[in-house]
């Protein structure tokens, strides 16, 4: 921690040839208010626009013509800028970076050409059923929350957002207690310590409020969208565990289990036995204090009903009888080759340990593939069958919603 409440966490990575660093604000949608949803996603955007010392090209070129990468991304929960590069230039990086989040310009002119980027970004999201059925399920499931926010606003509330509100946003929530610098590779951290007094000194405001917990909505079955496509995009979604929730470690095998594969039971049952679809998948994603596991496939709108009686089956099997040893110890190998593979860079050691410390997450990856390792059929059944004795909610994005599926969800 830094003398104006910056954290900085690193990981030195041994024989690495790059440097992987990244600065994480602790805003995301769902710290937002209705009049400001879409303000993280609309600064993440406006602050590559130029800055004092640098015009938008050169921020770009300063970076890609050395063969590194400068991007960013908005989520849920955080917003990171990042930068990958050669261990030679990690001073540049930083120097970049921290140029973009201190000292860019957010001109008006800026503001009015990304507010029409930003509105083909959301029309180019709704062309996409896969993620317009994503989307839907989250803001169902978390009505009311933040969570229920989508990351990239509105059409309303991009069309409506002012320069002033933008950078009133900025302020407030990039100040030094509210970021997070994160960086793997080769590295020399006392020389980051160094580089980061410009991000660390400015004068600290308003400490921005914790968001609202998570509200989980149980009383809708059934949540559609039409669009001219020829197949559905469905996904079955139940209310699942946090990411601090212990109960994560059984219900995360029991995704691999379901559907983490070729080889998972409702890929057999579904695609190889009934060629009813091309792929079915199962997950979870965990926020800190909610999640959703959910089951998602497309398919074309005679074959929805059978899919999912077949899923429903499926689900209520594992629920009930839980599963095979066998089918356990594949799913543990399984997570923990995923996990490592994931982790092995240090561009996605840079990212965890950013996104983790947005969070409070300390856990390192040994501690929780030994929790992973720990699970037995017993605490993986148990669980299931919590999980799936929830009322799941079914979205649907398509032509049509088939009338036999209309009735069994209404």
């Amino acid at each position: 921690m830094l003398p104006h409440g910056l954290e900085l966490v690193t990981e030195e990575v041994p024989f690495s040839r790059t440097f992987s660093v990244g600065i994480f604000a602790r805003v995301g949608s769902r710290h937002e208010t209705d009049p400001r949803h879409g303000a993280s996603h609309f600064l993440e955007h406006v602050l590559f626009k130029g800055t004092k010392r640098r015009t938008p090209e050169e921020i770009s070129a300063a970076i890609e013509s050395r063969g590194g990468e400068l991007n960013a991304y908005t989520a849920k929960e955080h917003t990171c800028f990042y930068a990958r590069v050669l261990a030679d230039d990690a001073d540049l990086a930083v120097d970049v970076l921290t140029d973009m989040v201190v000292c860019s310009l957010v001109r008006s002119a800026d503001v009015d050409a990304e507010r029409a980027v930003i509105l083909d970004e959301i029309a180019m999201h709704a062309d996409d059923p896969a993620e317009v059925v994503s989307e839907l399920v989250a803001s169902t499931l978390y009505a009311g929350s933040g969570l229920g926010r989508l990351v990239i606003g509105s059409p309303a509330s991009i069309a409506a957002m002012s320069r002033e509100a933008i950078v009133a946003h900025w302020r407030r929530h990039y100040q030094p207690s509210s970021l997070i610098v994160a960086a793997a590779g080769r590295l020399d951290h006392d020389r980051l310590v160094e580089q980061l007094a410009a991000l660390d000194s400015r004068p600290a405001g308003s400490t921005p409020r914790p968001p609202a917990p998570t509200v989980v909505r149980s009383d809708v079955g059934l949540v559609t969208a039409q669009r001219r496509v020829e197949q559905i995009s469905a996904m079955l979604a139940f209310p699942a565990p946090g990411a601090f929730d212990d109960r994560r470690y059984p219900v995360g095998l029991m995704s691999l289990v379901v559907g983490g594969g070729m080889a998972s039971r409702l890929f057999v049952e579904v695609r190889e036995r009934r060629g009813l679809t091309y792929g079915i998948d199962a997950g979870e994603t965990a926020y800190s204090d909610a999640g959703l596991w959910s089951v998602d496939w497309q398919c074309a709108p005679g074959k929805l009903a059978e899919i999912t009686e077949v899923v429903q089956s499926v689900l209520a099997e594992v629920a009930e009888h839980g599963v095979t040893e066998a089918e356990l110890e594949r799913a543990k190998s399984q997570m923990r080759g995923q996990t490592v593979l994931t982790y092995e860079g240090p561009a996605s050691r840079m990212s965890r340990l950013g996104s983790n410390a947005v969070i409070g997450d300390t856990r390192t990856l040994t501690e929780i593939l030994d929790r992973f390792d720990a699970v037995t059929v017993t605490e993986l059944q148990t669980e299931a069958a919590a999980l799936f004795a929830q009322r799941p909610l079914l979205g649907l994005v398509g032509p049509r919603v088939p009338t036999r599926v209309a009735r069994a969800w209404s």
